[in-house]
């Protein structure tokens, strides 16, 4: 399965998973109920770097491919 697919399983309907740049972008909607653990994990096994951020009260995970 492929890495994009993976991460949309995991995170159904409590954020929304984008490709962008080789990366992703997860904005997160339901965040007590975000699978915070296994999202991270898949991220960081595929090669990702992750930076966190929150704007206008949503929280965003931004990931780009370790160089």
């Amino acid at each position: 399965m492929d890495p994009e697919e993976r991460l949309k399983r995991l995170v159904k309907d409590t954020g929304k998973v984008n490709y962008v740049y080789s990366g992703f972008e997860i904005n997160v909607s339901k965040p007590t109920l975000f699978p915070w653990y296994k999202v991270f994990n898949q991220l960081t096994e595929i090669g990702q770097e992750v930076w966190i951020s929150k704007m206008e009260g949503k929280i965003s995970i931004i990931s780009k491919p370790r160089v």
